[in-house]
């Protein structure tokens, strides 16, 4: 689904006149952005993500400015968001990384390698993005579910790096 209609759901059951006012905005900036005529400005995307606190739309919104780079909902027929379903496939895609790393020859020098040694690195770095996916479907399912705030759980998580020292403030 794409970020506008996404946007229309979970605006529901309210108008996009009453989240125009909400955001400070005009009901025809509301209705291009759920009908894509027109992109989501970043400082709107923040406040929609700090009125709706939804790990869905994050994900959407990530996407979108990333030209796709980003962990996508999973939506396909296949698809079984339910906690013990996304626990399990989260273990799996985490042991199969773990494999797939310690297997490719990081500790070796980029220009020393033969082809296949890079298409191990590369076949690693493959787990670990999908380790990434399953990840962010824990977390979203879970906060669903458990009731929590996904937008409190990256706070939370930025001052923990802040505080280690791995990041400057934000």
């Amino acid at each position: 689904m794409q970020v506008g209609k996404y946007l229309k759901e979970l605006r529901k059951p309210s108008s996009q006149e009453q989240l125009a006012l909400d955001l400070n905005l005009s009901r025809e900036a509301v209705s291009s952005y759920e009908t894509g005529r027109a992109k989501i400005p970043v400082d709107i995307a923040g406040k929609l993500m700090e009125k709706f606190d939804d790990p869905w739309f994050a994900m959407k919104i990530a996407r979108q400015y990333t030209n796709g780079a980003w962990v996508p909902k999973l939506d396909g027929d296949f698809i079984e968001l339910n906690r013990s379903n996304v626990v399990l496939k989260t273990i799996e895609e985490f042991q199969e990384a773990i494999v797939a790393v310690k297997g490719a020859p990081f500790v070796k020098h980029p220009k020393s390698l033969a082809a296949y040694e890079l298409q191990d690195i590369q076949n690693s770095l493959a787990e670990t993005i999908d380790v990434i996916v399953a990840a962010s479907h824990l977390v979203a399912v879970s906060c669903e579910e458990y009731g929590f705030s996904w937008n409190e759980l990256w706070d939370q998580h930025t001052m923990k790096l802040v505080s280690s020292g791995y990041m400057k403030k934000a």
